[in-house]
């Protein structure tokens, strides 16, 4: 059976409603004022802002040594640069830290203004403006210079970034939420001409073709959507009819953008990304929207999106956490502002329903303040159990919504795939609530094991040829590869034998992912009480070497294996685990860093570890198959 979309999508269009009459930010938050129902709302917001008002305000940093003061960023990867780039880099990266947080601060204390007329609100947010109004470009030059040995081009110019961005979006939105007559004329003037600044600065980005983005033509990643953003709501501060070339650049960049992801809601850079990547696109399709244009806040992307960004939600509080997504454990209370962002945005049923029974409620910002106006949705509304997404290349199931419920989700790979990892065939499988099963997660870039521990294929439940261990460090940004494991990017598709509420039957088939490979099939057969992975592998004709399988499991704790006639067994969380192979094999036991059960406690804490069994071939062998089965323990 060809992979496809396992729930039919007439089903999922018919219940999403077209969201009608989009407001500007202002009007949504008189709007709530209004309602007597809300009023606690508006009170935790304006709380929210008391404490906010109580920091200093945010200040450019102008030299490295500044770089982590006045409530500034240092990007921990700027330690490992070369001293000639390395302030360059931590200035671009501290630009993009000191955007993203007034785009999320200062709206909320103009939100506060506009619903106390307090004036120690007001006082802030113009000083911060009048700060802000000096920075010119919102986003400086040195942002591609993450790595060492990069450097910048003769002319000193890599392009607008993220920064710019959320800049005119903290702009754009405190703009709409102050009164007409908070600001005087200058300062009002001075912001104008940042604003026309960064409009020929991204408008001649596109015209050079200077960020690698451009030259690519890749409208995926968020380097790409975040100026586009802020060139579209720039000129709609500025005036579309003034700047009309400009935004109509913005505009088609930004259906690119939408036009380029999954027709079913897909986001190939996985859960994390999305997260901020398709905030930055219904920020802009929002203000868009408000301004009479719906061509982006009506694209079926963001139609589906919310039900694909809600099918990572597992059992037992966990997310899937494939591609560069963080860890697991508690992370769908991170989706609140996204999806409360999506309910005001698209009123879409999905969203609302995960706010209400899965993620802990609108969230405390301007877009959950909104959300908590909506009517309230029904059992209607609940999401499919399962799906199977191909630009996603994952298969998702559970068996019921509660948190102590089985799930299981399985990775292939796609050509598009971007912020991967080496984790083509990897099966995830929560049991009753608890994790059996795991990946070992994302840290920061910074972290020093990210490209030897994490992303490769060290990190994940997948194949490898040969006993090459991973390498003690790697520079900054880059993967360590050696023979015998994944190759970075494969393309590993899936074929659905069935898939249903009872439970599920798929292949993945992962042998290009590999040199000297002539075969690795995955079959992996599971319902609410047992799940069966069997691996066939095949070596090129005329070769053999150790054949390694990783498991991963939910737990820092010592596994108890015993080794009996034909297999091996261990008992962990109520199941037991047994592993037949066709051929002599080893198991073993290893800790391996951890980004993804609950108690992480750092990047750095040489504490976060889970246990992961090693099975090897005793000797060389050009094939073997192996089953692992996992069943309620005698």
């Amino acid at each position: 059976m060809p992979f496809k979309l396992c729930f039919l999508s007439a089903l999922l269009c018919a219940r999403l409603c077209q969201a009608e009459n989009i407001t500007s930010w202002s009007s949504l938050i008189d709007t709530t004022r209004a309602q007597p129902s809300l009023t606690a709302a508006c009170d935790e917001l304006v709380a929210q802002a008391r404490k906010a008002v109580a920091e200093p305000i945010v200040r450019r940093a102008r030299s490295l040594a500044e770089v982590g003061q006045n409530r500034t960023w240092l990007d921990g990867r700027a330690n490992a640069l070369e001293d000639e780039i390395r302030e360059q880099f931590a200035l671009a990266m501290s630009d993009f830290g000191a955007c993203s947080l007034l785009a999320k601060e200062l709206p909320m204390l103009a939100a506060a203004y506009r619903l106390t007329g307090e004036k120690l609100f007001k006082d802030h947010v113009i000083a911060q403006l009048d700060e802000m109004a000096s920075w010119s470009p919102l986003q400086r030059p040195g942002w591609t210079l993450y790595a060492p040995g990069h450097r910048l081009p003769p002319d000193g110019k890599d392009g607008n970034w993220l920064a710019t961005g959320c800049g005119i979006r903290a702009l754009g939105d405190t703009l709409e939420l102050l009164p007409s007559d908070a600001l005087d004329d200058q300062l009002r003037a001075r912001l104008n001409t940042l604003l026309e600044t960064e409009i020929a600065g991204v408008v001649d980005d596109w015209l050079a073709r200077r960020p690698w983005f451009v030259r690519s033509n890749n409208p995926v990643t968020n380097q790409w959507v975040l100026p586009t953003e802020g060139l579209v709501r720039a000129c709609l501060v500025l005036g579309v009819d003034t700047h009309r070339d400009a935004y109509e650049l913005g505009v088609k960049n930004l259906l690119a953008a939408l036009d380029a992801h999954g027709p079913n809601g897909e986001f190939e850079e996985g859960f994390g990304y999305a997260s901020f990547t398709v905030t930055s696109l219904l920020h802009a399709a929002h203000a868009m929207a408000a301004a009479g244009d719906r061509r982006a806040i009506d694209h079926p992307f963001l139609r589906h999106f919310p039900t694909w960004l809600v099918h990572h939600f597992q059992p037992g509080n966990m997310v899937i956490n494939c591609f560069d997504a963080g860890g697991a454990f508690d992370a769908a209370k991170s989706t609140r502002p996204l999806l409360s962002l999506l309910a005001v945005c698209t009123n879409d049923p999905v969203a609302r329903w995960a706010l209400a029974f899965q993620a802990g409620g609108p969230s405390n910002d301007l877009g959950g303040l909104a959300a908590r106006g909506l009517e309230p949705v029904g059992a209607d509304a609940t999401p499919p159990l399962f799906a199977a997404y191909e630009r996603a290349a994952r298969v998702n199931w559970r068996d019921s919504w509660d948190d102590n419920a089985t799930g299981v989700w399985v990775r292939g790979g796609h050509p598009l795939d971007q912020h991967d990892h080496q984790d083509r065939g990897h099966v995830n499988f929560i049991w009753k609530g608890k994790p059996i099963l795991i990946e070992a997660g994302t840290p920061s870039y910074h972290h020093p094991l990210m490209m030897t521990q994490y992303t490769p294929g060290i990190g994940h439940n997948v194949l490898q040829l040969g006993d090459a261990a991973p390498a003690d460090s790697a520079k900054a940004g880059e993967l360590v590869w050696m023979p015998g494991w994944q190759k970075a990017g494969g393309v590993a598709p899936i074929s659905i034998n069935r898939l249903d509420a009872s439970g599920g039957d798929v292949t993945v088939d992962a042998t290009k992912c590999y040199d000297r490979l002539q075969l690795w099939k995955r079959r992996v057969q599971w319902d609410a009480k047992h799940l069966a992975v069997v691996d066939e592998v095949q070596l090129a004709p005329d070769t053999a070497d150790i054949i390694m399988f990783r498991w991963h499991l939910g737990t820092s704790e010592d596994a108890i294996i015993k080794e009996e006639a034909d297999c091996y067994t261990l008992d962990f969380n109520g199941l037991r685990l047994s592993i037949e192979p066709s051929a002599p094999i080893e198991v073993s036991q290893i800790k391996l860093p951890d980004h993804t059960l609950e108690g992480h406690t750092g990047d750095e804490d040489p504490g976060n570890v889970h246990t992961c069994i090693v099975v090897r071939s005793r000797e060389k062998t050009h094939a073997l198959t192996c089953s692992l089965q996992a069943a309620p323990a005698e």
